[in-house]
């Protein structure tokens, strides 16, 4: 009974190029499989699935090759997820700067007695300086202010 059980534990493993295995019960009830048919009892044909030599099965291979489809997707997750954060980070300070450069042109414009405040304090500017400036404005609106 115990190489009964033992050998249809193992058959699976087994790799038989050509030869044939037989499965049939004995008068006791008792399952057995060889490679040889007994001669007073009828036994079946079993069909074993075997992996041909040569196929590229190598389940450990697979195994790591699907580890590092794993690895290189969660690096792409991480990827994106810090693109993302610094496509965020550079909208936010154009945000900013768009912000800043209207709010000079505004000032530039609006003053007729061409005072411009500086970190320094206010600065009195010629028409020529107020231009300029009013220029540099628009062309930061310009460049930090895309929809």
């Amino acid at each position: 009974m115990k190489q009964t059980l033992l050998l249809a534990l193992l058959l699976p493993f087994l790799t038989v190029a050509s030869a044939e295995t037989y499965r049939w019960v004995n008068e006791e009830g008792v399952v057995t499989y060889s490679q040889s048919p007994p001669p007073d009892v009828k036994a079946e044909t079993v069909k074993i699935r075997t992996t041909p030599a040569g196929s590229g099965f190598d389940s450990k291979k697979q195994l790591e090759e699907l580890r590092q489809r794993l690895a290189d997707s969660a690096e792409d997750r991480a990827l994106k997820k810090a693109q993302k954060k610094e496509q965020a980070e550079i909208k936010a300070e154009n945000r900013k700067n768009c912000n800043t450069a209207r709010k000079n042109l505004e000032q530039l414009t609006a003053l007729g007695n061409r005072l411009y405040k500086t970190e320094d304090g206010y600065v009195r500017l010629t028409e020529e300086d107020r231009q300029k400036k009013m220029q540099q404005a628009r062309e930061q609106i310009k460049e930090h202010c895309k929809r």
